[in-house]
């Protein structure tokens, strides 16, 4: 084989691997920003899940004060 074929088909295979490279690092930059935002999400939905039982809690703690209140006045 002569050497002008050989640097011809390596160019060739280089540019081929340089390009599997190049998608394999998009496809991980994509999967990690798909994690980032659920990860956010998540951490939202968490939060508002402890705000709504703070809140029923409250409620909850002031309906049994007053009633407690209303007993002893009773």
């Amino acid at each position: 084989m002569p050497i002008m074929t050989i640097i011809i088909l390596s160019a060739i295979v280089t540019a081929f691997a340089l390009f599997g490279v190049v998608l394999a690092w998009g496809e991980m930059q994509t999967r990690n920003l798909g994690r980032e935002q659920k990860s956010a999400r998540t951490s939202a939905q968490t939060a508002n899940t402890v705000r709504v039982i703070q809140a029923k809690a409250q409620e909850t703690g002031a309906r049994s004060a007053s009633s407690r209140h209303k007993a002893a006045a009773g």
